[in-house]
Protein backbone atom coordinates (compact mmCIF):
# COMPACT_ATOMS: atom_id res chain seq x y z
CA UNK A 1 0.00 0.00 0.00
CA UNK A 2 1.61 3.44 -0.86
CA UNK A 3 1.79 6.44 1.25
CA UNK A 4 -0.89 8.50 -1.15
CA UNK A 5 -3.04 5.34 -0.31
CA UNK A 6 -3.22 5.30 3.38
CA UNK A 7 -3.12 8.61 3.71
CA UNK A 8 -6.39 9.09 1.66
CA UNK A 9 -7.76 6.43 3.52
CA UNK A 10 -7.55 8.24 6.31
CA UNK A 11 -8.77 11.77 4.76
CA UNK A 12 -11.78 9.11 3.54
CA UNK A 13 -12.22 8.09 7.22
CA UNK A 14 -12.41 11.27 8.59
CA UNK A 15 -14.96 12.52 6.55
CA UNK A 16 -17.07 9.68 7.54
CA UNK A 17 -18.32 11.43 10.77
CA UNK A 18 -20.87 13.40 8.34
CA UNK A 19 -22.13 10.62 6.22
CA UNK A 20 -23.00 8.53 9.51
CA UNK A 21 -26.79 7.18 10.09
CA UNK A 22 -28.55 9.25 12.62
CA UNK A 23 -28.55 7.92 16.29
CA UNK A 24 -32.11 6.12 16.45
CA UNK A 25 -34.34 5.37 19.76
CA UNK A 26 -35.12 1.79 20.25
CA UNK A 27 -38.75 0.52 20.70
CA UNK A 28 -38.95 -2.55 22.22
CA UNK A 29 -41.35 -4.96 20.62
CA UNK A 30 -45.03 -5.75 21.46
CA UNK A 31 -44.63 -8.52 24.50
CA UNK A 32 -44.94 -12.44 23.04
CA UNK A 33 -43.99 -11.70 19.87
CA UNK A 34 -40.40 -13.64 18.89
CA UNK A 35 -38.00 -14.18 16.41
CA UNK A 36 -35.78 -16.79 15.20
CA UNK A 37 -32.33 -15.98 14.92
CA UNK A 38 -31.83 -19.47 13.30
CA UNK A 39 -31.12 -23.21 14.10
CA UNK A 40 -27.92 -22.93 16.08
CA UNK A 41 -27.75 -24.01 19.21
CA UNK A 42 -26.31 -21.68 22.39
CA UNK A 43 -24.64 -23.07 25.07
CA UNK A 44 -23.88 -20.04 28.09
CA UNK A 45 -21.45 -20.99 31.00
CA UNK A 46 -23.33 -20.07 34.88
CA UNK A 47 -21.98 -19.62 38.62
CA UNK A 48 -24.18 -22.84 38.91
CA UNK A 49 -21.22 -24.98 37.95
CA UNK A 50 -22.72 -25.75 34.75
CA UNK A 51 -23.50 -25.35 31.14
CA UNK A 52 -26.98 -24.18 29.88
CA UNK A 53 -27.68 -25.86 26.38
CA UNK A 54 -30.27 -23.53 24.47
CA UNK A 55 -31.91 -24.17 21.26
CA UNK A 56 -31.33 -21.21 19.31
CA UNK A 57 -34.64 -20.81 17.26
CA UNK A 58 -36.54 -20.51 20.70
CA UNK A 59 -34.08 -19.65 23.02
CA UNK A 60 -35.28 -22.20 25.24
CA UNK A 61 -32.81 -24.51 27.67
CA UNK A 62 -32.91 -27.68 26.22
CA UNK A 63 -30.15 -29.66 28.59
CA UNK A 64 -27.74 -28.80 30.94
CA UNK A 65 -24.04 -30.28 31.55
CA UNK A 66 -22.40 -30.63 34.55
CA UNK A 67 -18.64 -29.15 35.14
CA UNK A 68 -16.91 -31.20 37.79
CA UNK A 69 -14.31 -28.48 37.89
CA UNK A 70 -16.83 -25.67 39.41
CA UNK A 71 -17.76 -22.59 37.81
CA UNK A 72 -17.15 -22.44 33.90
CA UNK A 73 -15.08 -19.68 33.83
CA UNK A 74 -14.29 -19.82 30.51
CA UNK A 75 -14.83 -22.27 27.86
CA UNK A 76 -12.91 -22.66 24.54
CA UNK A 77 -14.69 -24.47 21.40
CA UNK A 78 -12.34 -27.55 19.56
CA UNK A 79 -11.06 -27.11 15.46
CA UNK A 80 -14.02 -29.54 14.65
CA UNK A 81 -16.66 -28.07 17.26
CA UNK A 82 -16.46 -31.54 18.93
CA UNK A 83 -15.56 -30.65 22.47
CA UNK A 84 -15.29 -27.77 24.81
CA UNK A 85 -11.45 -26.93 27.21
CA UNK A 86 -13.36 -25.32 30.41
CA UNK A 87 -11.11 -23.59 32.54
CA UNK A 88 -12.21 -22.78 36.12
CA UNK A 89 -12.00 -19.18 37.73
CA UNK A 90 -8.89 -20.01 39.68
CA UNK A 91 -7.70 -20.70 35.88
CA UNK A 92 -6.09 -23.75 37.53
CA UNK A 93 -8.08 -26.89 36.11
CA UNK A 94 -8.99 -27.56 32.63
CA UNK A 95 -12.04 -30.42 32.17
CA UNK A 96 -12.47 -31.37 28.33
CA UNK A 97 -16.37 -32.22 27.69
CA UNK A 98 -17.68 -33.75 24.79
CA UNK A 99 -20.51 -31.35 23.08
CA UNK A 100 -22.44 -34.52 21.68
CA UNK A 101 -22.76 -36.76 24.64
CA UNK A 102 -22.67 -33.72 26.68
CA UNK A 103 -20.29 -36.01 29.66
CA UNK A 104 -17.16 -34.77 31.10
CA UNK A 105 -14.14 -36.94 29.06
CA UNK A 106 -11.28 -35.77 31.50
CA UNK A 107 -9.59 -32.96 33.28
CA UNK A 108 -6.33 -31.97 34.53
CA UNK A 109 -3.76 -29.31 35.83
CA UNK A 110 -0.60 -28.63 36.49
CA UNK A 111 -0.53 -27.75 40.03
CA UNK A 112 0.84 -30.08 42.67
CA UNK A 113 1.51 -29.90 46.46
CA UNK A 114 2.57 -26.29 47.30
CA UNK A 115 2.86 -25.24 43.99
CA UNK A 116 -0.14 -23.51 41.97
CA UNK A 117 0.18 -23.30 38.31
CA UNK A 118 -1.96 -19.91 36.61
CA UNK A 119 -2.90 -21.13 33.28
CA UNK A 120 -2.94 -17.04 31.54
CA UNK A 121 -2.82 -18.78 27.83
CA UNK A 122 -4.44 -21.41 26.08
CA UNK A 123 -4.98 -22.80 23.07
CA UNK A 124 -5.45 -26.67 21.46
CA UNK A 125 -4.01 -27.60 18.02
CA UNK A 126 -6.73 -28.32 15.20
CA UNK A 127 -6.08 -32.56 15.63
CA UNK A 128 -6.02 -31.90 19.33
CA UNK A 129 -2.96 -34.01 19.86
CA UNK A 130 -1.64 -31.05 22.39
CA UNK A 131 -2.11 -27.45 23.38
CA UNK A 132 0.22 -24.87 24.19
CA UNK A 133 0.14 -23.24 27.78
CA UNK A 134 1.28 -19.56 29.25
CA UNK A 135 1.59 -20.68 32.65
CA UNK A 136 2.84 -18.93 35.96
CA UNK A 137 3.34 -20.86 39.05
CA UNK A 138 2.95 -20.07 42.88
CA UNK A 139 5.04 -22.03 45.18
CA UNK A 140 4.36 -21.26 49.20
CA UNK A 141 7.73 -21.04 51.33
CA UNK A 142 7.82 -21.29 55.10
CA UNK A 143 8.00 -17.43 55.30
CA UNK A 144 7.29 -16.38 51.45
CA UNK A 145 5.83 -17.48 48.18
CA UNK A 146 7.79 -17.45 45.09
CA UNK A 147 6.16 -16.80 41.55
CA UNK A 148 8.04 -17.53 38.54
CA UNK A 149 8.58 -15.65 35.55
CA UNK A 150 5.88 -16.89 32.42
CA UNK A 151 6.78 -20.08 30.74
CA UNK A 152 5.66 -21.57 27.19
CA UNK A 153 4.31 -24.95 27.56
CA UNK A 154 3.64 -27.99 25.57
CA UNK A 155 0.98 -30.07 26.72
CA UNK A 156 0.57 -33.72 25.41
CA UNK A 157 -3.21 -34.55 25.89
CA UNK A 158 -2.45 -38.03 25.18
CA UNK A 159 0.14 -38.50 27.72
CA UNK A 160 -1.28 -36.18 30.07
CA UNK A 161 1.94 -34.09 30.24
CA UNK A 162 3.79 -31.00 30.15
CA UNK A 163 6.27 -32.48 27.41
CA UNK A 164 8.21 -29.34 26.58
CA UNK A 165 9.40 -25.99 27.30
CA UNK A 166 8.83 -23.75 24.43
CA UNK A 167 11.53 -20.56 24.24
CA UNK A 168 9.93 -17.47 24.09
CA UNK A 169 9.98 -15.58 20.83
CA UNK A 170 13.05 -13.33 20.73
CA UNK A 171 13.97 -14.70 24.13
CA UNK A 172 11.04 -11.86 25.34
CA UNK A 173 8.67 -13.25 28.14
CA UNK A 174 4.93 -12.36 28.12
CA UNK A 175 2.37 -12.50 30.54
CA UNK A 176 -0.01 -13.01 28.14
CA UNK A 177 0.31 -14.44 24.73
CA UNK A 178 -1.37 -15.18 21.73
CA UNK A 179 -0.91 -18.69 19.91
CA UNK A 180 -2.69 -19.48 16.74
CA UNK A 181 -2.15 -22.31 14.45
CA UNK A 182 -3.21 -23.07 11.23
CA UNK A 183 -5.66 -24.80 9.86
CA UNK A 184 -4.00 -28.06 9.02
CA UNK A 185 -2.16 -27.88 12.61
CA UNK A 186 1.10 -27.68 10.93
CA UNK A 187 2.31 -24.48 12.20
CA UNK A 188 1.75 -22.27 14.72
CA UNK A 189 2.34 -18.75 14.97
CA UNK A 190 3.18 -16.46 17.65
CA UNK A 191 1.54 -12.34 17.21
CA UNK A 192 2.94 -9.89 18.80
CA UNK A 193 2.55 -5.84 17.60
CA UNK A 194 5.21 -5.74 15.11
CA UNK A 195 5.06 -9.55 13.37
CA UNK A 196 4.18 -13.37 13.55
CA UNK A 197 6.42 -15.87 13.96
CA UNK A 198 6.11 -19.29 12.95
CA UNK A 199 6.89 -22.13 14.33
CA UNK A 200 6.29 -26.00 13.11
CA UNK A 201 4.53 -28.01 14.99
CA UNK A 202 6.62 -31.33 14.95
CA UNK A 203 9.41 -29.80 16.58
CA UNK A 204 8.44 -26.41 17.89
CA UNK A 205 11.33 -24.42 16.31
CA UNK A 206 10.62 -21.32 14.98
CA UNK A 207 11.08 -21.53 10.43
CA UNK A 208 9.98 -17.71 9.55
CA UNK A 209 9.35 -15.11 11.16
CA UNK A 210 6.32 -12.62 9.25
CA UNK A 211 6.96 -8.38 9.44
CA UNK A 212 3.79 -7.28 8.99
CA UNK A 213 3.81 -4.07 10.10
CA UNK A 214 7.40 -3.31 8.18
CA UNK A 215 4.68 -1.45 5.42
CA UNK A 216 2.87 0.38 7.86
CA UNK A 217 6.65 1.38 10.05
CA UNK A 218 7.75 2.69 6.48
CA UNK A 219 4.58 5.07 6.28
CA UNK A 220 5.37 6.50 9.33
CA UNK A 221 1.84 4.93 10.85
CA UNK A 222 3.47 3.75 13.78
CA UNK A 223 2.73 0.04 15.61
CA UNK A 224 -0.34 -1.73 15.04
CA UNK A 225 -2.28 -2.48 17.90
CA UNK A 226 -4.91 -5.62 18.18
CA UNK A 227 -5.10 -9.28 18.66
CA UNK A 228 -7.00 -11.68 16.45
CA UNK A 229 -9.49 -13.56 18.52
CA UNK A 230 -11.08 -16.63 17.08
CA UNK A 231 -14.86 -16.30 15.12
CA UNK A 232 -17.00 -19.08 14.63
CA UNK A 233 -17.91 -17.08 11.41
CA UNK A 234 -14.32 -17.05 9.95
CA UNK A 235 -12.72 -18.82 6.94
CA UNK A 236 -10.06 -20.97 8.14
CA UNK A 237 -6.92 -19.15 8.17
CA UNK A 238 -8.61 -15.79 8.17
CA UNK A 239 -8.89 -13.03 11.19
CA UNK A 240 -10.57 -10.28 10.93
CA UNK A 241 -10.03 -7.53 13.53
CA UNK A 242 -9.71 -3.94 14.65
CA UNK A 243 -6.58 -2.12 14.87
CA UNK A 244 -5.09 1.39 15.85
CA UNK A 245 -2.30 3.47 14.74
CA UNK A 246 -1.12 6.64 14.72
CA UNK A 247 -1.80 9.34 11.67
CA UNK A 248 1.13 10.46 11.07
CA UNK A 249 0.14 13.94 9.95
CA UNK A 250 -2.03 14.73 13.18
CA UNK A 251 -0.75 12.55 15.43
CA UNK A 252 -3.65 11.18 16.83
CA UNK A 253 -4.99 7.91 17.14
CA UNK A 254 -6.78 6.10 14.39
CA UNK A 255 -8.88 2.48 13.94
CA UNK A 256 -9.56 0.46 11.40
CA UNK A 257 -10.59 -2.73 9.65
CA UNK A 258 -7.50 -5.77 9.04
CA UNK A 259 -8.12 -8.93 7.66
CA UNK A 260 -5.03 -11.08 8.11
CA UNK A 261 -4.52 -14.64 5.98
CA UNK A 262 -1.99 -16.67 8.31
CA UNK A 263 -1.57 -19.13 5.03
CA UNK A 264 -0.35 -16.89 2.63
CA UNK A 265 0.92 -14.58 4.81
CA UNK A 266 -0.78 -11.16 3.51
CA UNK A 267 -3.13 -8.93 5.15
CA UNK A 268 -5.88 -6.00 4.24
CA UNK A 269 -6.44 -3.24 5.96
CA UNK A 270 -7.86 0.47 5.73
CA UNK A 271 -8.99 2.93 8.05
CA UNK A 272 -12.29 4.05 8.97
CA UNK A 273 -11.45 7.34 11.73
CA UNK A 274 -10.60 8.55 15.46
CA UNK A 275 -9.86 5.49 17.19
CA UNK A 276 -12.78 4.72 19.84
CA UNK A 277 -13.50 1.88 22.34
CA UNK A 278 -15.28 -0.48 19.85
CA UNK A 279 -15.59 -4.36 19.93
CA UNK A 280 -15.81 -6.34 16.85
CA UNK A 281 -17.80 -9.18 15.68
CA UNK A 282 -17.96 -10.97 12.36
CA UNK A 283 -21.30 -11.61 10.86
CA UNK A 284 -22.34 -15.12 9.26
CA UNK A 285 -21.93 -13.58 5.67
CA UNK A 286 -18.97 -11.76 6.10
CA UNK A 287 -19.42 -8.58 4.67
CA UNK A 288 -20.52 -6.88 8.06
CA UNK A 289 -19.88 -7.00 11.46
CA UNK A 290 -20.81 -5.25 14.94
CA UNK A 291 -19.58 -3.94 17.76
CA UNK A 292 -20.60 -1.79 21.55
CA UNK A 293 -19.58 0.90 22.38
CA UNK A 294 -19.56 1.25 26.27
CA UNK A 295 -19.64 3.68 28.21
CA UNK A 296 -21.52 5.02 31.32
CA UNK A 297 -24.52 6.85 30.00
CA UNK A 298 -23.63 6.22 26.27
CA UNK A 299 -23.90 2.76 24.79
CA UNK A 300 -24.12 2.60 20.55
CA UNK A 301 -24.44 -0.40 18.51
CA UNK A 302 -21.75 0.08 15.65
CA UNK A 303 -22.09 -1.41 11.89
CA UNK A 304 -19.44 -2.12 10.11
CA UNK A 305 -19.41 -2.24 6.18
CA UNK A 306 -17.01 -4.85 5.22
CA UNK A 307 -17.50 -4.63 1.59
CA UNK A 308 -17.77 -1.21 1.25
CA UNK A 309 -15.02 -0.41 3.86
CA UNK A 310 -16.65 2.12 6.33
CA UNK A 311 -19.18 2.19 9.50
CA UNK A 312 -22.29 1.95 8.36
CA UNK A 313 -24.26 3.84 11.24
CA UNK A 314 -24.16 3.69 14.93
CA UNK A 315 -27.29 3.27 17.09
CA UNK A 316 -27.43 4.16 20.69
CA UNK A 317 -29.66 1.60 23.32
CA UNK A 318 -29.81 0.68 26.59
CA UNK A 319 -27.15 -0.96 27.48
CA UNK A 320 -25.27 -2.41 30.78
CA UNK A 321 -21.91 -2.10 32.53
CA UNK A 322 -20.09 -5.35 31.08
CA UNK A 323 -21.69 -7.02 28.10
CA UNK A 324 -20.67 -9.70 25.67
CA UNK A 325 -22.25 -10.03 21.98
CA UNK A 326 -22.79 -12.81 19.30
CA UNK A 327 -24.30 -12.83 15.95
CA UNK A 328 -26.84 -15.01 15.38
CA UNK A 329 -26.21 -17.91 12.94
CA UNK A 330 -28.73 -16.49 10.68
CA UNK A 331 -27.20 -13.00 10.74
CA UNK A 332 -30.80 -11.08 11.82
CA UNK A 333 -30.05 -10.73 15.55
CA UNK A 334 -27.75 -9.63 18.15
CA UNK A 335 -27.06 -11.24 21.45
CA UNK A 336 -26.57 -9.37 24.30
CA UNK A 337 -25.10 -11.40 27.03
CA UNK A 338 -23.03 -11.57 30.62
CA UNK A 339 -22.96 -10.40 33.18
CA UNK A 340 -26.16 -10.97 34.79
CA UNK A 341 -28.81 -13.67 33.92
CA UNK A 342 -30.24 -12.44 31.10
CA UNK A 343 -30.21 -12.43 26.91
CA UNK A 344 -31.03 -8.97 25.35
CA UNK A 345 -32.03 -9.58 21.36
CA UNK A 346 -32.04 -7.25 19.42
CA UNK A 347 -32.84 -6.98 15.58
CA UNK A 348 -29.75 -6.06 13.06
CA UNK A 349 -31.56 -3.78 10.48
CA UNK A 350 -32.89 -1.56 13.19
CA UNK A 351 -31.58 -2.91 16.14
CA UNK A 352 -34.69 -2.72 18.10
CA UNK A 353 -35.34 -4.46 21.08
CA UNK A 354 -37.13 -8.07 20.33
CA UNK A 355 -37.25 -9.74 24.27
CA UNK A 356 -35.10 -10.45 26.96
CA UNK A 357 -34.26 -14.51 27.95
CA UNK A 358 -34.43 -14.57 31.79
CA UNK A 359 -31.75 -17.73 32.90
CA UNK A 360 -32.11 -19.20 36.28
CA UNK A 361 -28.41 -18.03 37.47
CA UNK A 362 -25.83 -15.33 36.29
CA UNK A 363 -23.50 -16.40 33.41
CA UNK A 364 -19.74 -16.46 33.11
CA UNK A 365 -20.23 -16.41 28.76
CA UNK A 366 -21.36 -17.42 26.01
CA UNK A 367 -20.85 -19.92 22.87
CA UNK A 368 -23.10 -20.23 19.42
CA UNK A 369 -22.31 -22.74 17.48
CA UNK A 370 -24.05 -22.90 13.80
CA UNK A 371 -25.90 -25.54 11.91
CA UNK A 372 -23.82 -25.83 9.31
CA UNK A 373 -21.16 -22.76 9.28
CA UNK A 374 -17.80 -22.96 7.80
CA UNK A 375 -14.78 -24.46 9.66
CA UNK A 376 -13.02 -21.90 11.30
CA UNK A 377 -9.31 -21.20 11.57
CA UNK A 378 -7.50 -21.13 15.44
Amino acid sequence: MSRSTIHGAIAVALGLAGTLAPLAPLRAQAAGATRSGGTGTVYVGTYDKKILVLDEATLTIKDSIPVSIGIPYTFGLSFNRQHFYVLDPATENVEIIDIASRKSLEHFTLSTGRTKVKIQGFNVDPKERFAVLVAVSTTKRIDRYEISKPVLLRYDLEKKAVTDTIPWPLGEERDFAQVIFSPNGEFMYFVTSGDILVYETKDLKQVDRWDYARTLYEEGMGRLGFGFPSDIYEEPGFYHGLFRISDPVNHRPQMGVARLDLMNRSMEFYGLGPSQGVSFSLAPDKKRAYGIHSEVGNYQFWTFDLENRRVLGKTEFKGRPRMGMKVSSNGELIYIHTAGSTIDVYETNTFQHLRTVTLDADMTGLVLIPPRAPSRGN
